[in-house]
């Protein structure tokens, strides 16, 4: 994490370079929006893909991954964090998109919606329906939920020299609504399974007898005789095009990037905000507590009510934000272009925008972190309140300015590089405590020191 140039000299304190103010147009748009959410519980396009599998992700205990998918997944997250700057100027990234009670993240869009995938082999465009049906199909539930007839599909496969091969490939669907449609159908086949706790109208999962970590797990109920999805959605493909001059460009732009070799150390912004916390869960994870198995609520609590009225604008409005650094890993999602935070709060009255930064500092400090990390100047935060009795007094927006971000940067490096030494070192007391509203639920309490000062760090 680097201190920007040109910031001057370091303010005398973070919080002498906050102002906070209410936005009070977009809170009444949001609040415009909440009133007319749809009511559902949302499901993603991913779990449209195989219904079983996001049956089982949900309800089922947590299995554990296969240790080469992980790696396939780890590749795959950390090619996409990597090429985010990359292929900032092809479109807007991971950009959000809701309908009907469906939402989609679309990795880039542009003029079309382009879907980034990784690879270990590049398949003829011909071949990709047969072979990479599910990229297909994701593709097109994006063409489907924006009304575009033709998407564009990615295909990235990492070389030894660095520069990864580049696959372009236009995919022309026959009738978005269709396929939309489809989508609808089986949305409500697997909210009447969590609904019903049976899986036995889901289609058979594509990924049985591959790799599945559910059935290695003996945690799904799935023989391999069930019936096949009714319409799949790669019948509505109607042409694929190879785009070389998109591939030959993007092969270009790629290989003239400056390469950044460095992994990020830092996963989440509350590793910052929270350091002391963080060494702890780095060092000495909590025992897990056994899981039950439990449906899922079709009734959406407030912050996926929040979510909605957020994401239910323009396509697009709610968006990836692209990072000067590699870290952290988390993206930071912005709301027509600046950082965003979305929070619930169990308060019983709203905010004062001139007592924020001293009553509430987490918000101000992770949005600050968020815009040092983006290079920009303000941020929102969206609030949604538990105890609330109406929709007027459920949601509120305030909006963060810094006149500098130099402390955000200098604070990053500093906790970052002192995470770094109290792990190496094992000690945890050079590292800032945390806020005394964590210590009731911390399951490190009675060893980390925070909130108690006289009780003596065992690690």
């Amino acid at each position: 994490m680097t201190v920007p140039e040109g910031e001057g000299r370091l303010p005398r304190s973070w919080e002498s370079v906050v102002s906070v103010r209410a936005d009070v147009p977009l809170e009444r748009e949001l609040q415009a929006r909440l009133e007319n959410e749809t009511g559902l519980r949302s499901v993603g396009v991913t779990d449209l893909i195989s219904l079983r599998r996001a049956y089982y992700r949900t309800v089922g205990p947590p299995v554990p991954i296969l240790p080469e998918r992980q790696i396939r997944l780890d590749r795959g997250r950390s090619v996409h964090r990597k090429l985010g700057a990359q292929l900032a100027r092809e479109g807007i990234l991971e950009a959000r998109v809701r309908r009907d009670g469906l939402v989609g993240r679309i990795d880039i869009l542009a003029d079309l919606p382009i879907e980034v995938k990784t690879s270990s082999a590049i398949v003829s465009p011909a071949e990709l329906p047969a072979y990479r049906p599910d990229h297909i199909e994701q593709l097109g539930m994006y063409c489907g939920l924006l009304d575009r007839p033709v998407g564009r599909l990615l295909t990235l496969v990492e070389s030894p020299a660095k520069t990864p091969e580049v696959q372009a490939v236009d995919v022309a669907f026959r009738s978005p609504p269709r396929i939309r449609e489809e989508m609808v159908r089986r949305a409500g086949i697997l909210r009447t399974a969590w609904k019903e706790a049976r899986v036995d109208d889901l289609p058979r999962c594509a990924w049985y007898g591959k790799g599945c970590e559910y059935q290695e797990a003996s945690v799904c109920a799935c023989t391999g005789r069930e019936s096949g999805p009714a319409r799949p959605l790669t019948d509505e493909v109607e042409t694929l095009t190879a785009r070389d001059d998109v591939q030959d460009r993007l092969r270009t732009e790629l290989s003239s990037s400056s390469s950044v070799e460095d992994e990020a150390t830092v996963g989440r912004f509350r590793e910052i905000l929270y350091p002391r916390r963080a060494y702890f869960e780095r060092t000495a994870p909590a025992s897990a507590v056994p899981e039950q198995a439990s449906l899922p609520s079709l009734e959406p609590d407030l912050y996926a009510r929040l979510s909605e009225a957020v994401e239910s604008g323009s396509p697009g409005e709610v968006a990836r934000l692209p990072a000067r650094t590699l870290e952290p890993e988390e993206e930071v999602v912005g709301f027509r272009g600046v950082p965003m935070l979305l929070r619930t709060s169990r308060a019983w009255a709203r905010f004062r925008a001139e007592e924020l930064v001293a009553r509430f500092p987490q918000y101000a400090l992770d949005l600050g972190l968020r815009c040092a990390v983006t290079g920009t100047d303000s941020g929102l935060l969206v609030v949604g309140f538990e105890r609330a009795e109406s929709n007027r007094d459920r949601l509120q927006v305030l909006e963060l300015r810094f006149s500098s971000l130099t402390p955000f940067s200098r604070m990053y490096r500093e906790r970052s590089q002192g995470l770094a030494d109290a792990v190496r070192d094992r000690a945890p007391a050079r590292l800032a405590s945390c806020p005394g509203w964590m210590t009731a639920d911390c399951p490190y309490r009675s060893e980390c020191g925070c909130g108690t000062p006289d009780v003596r760090l065992t690690r």
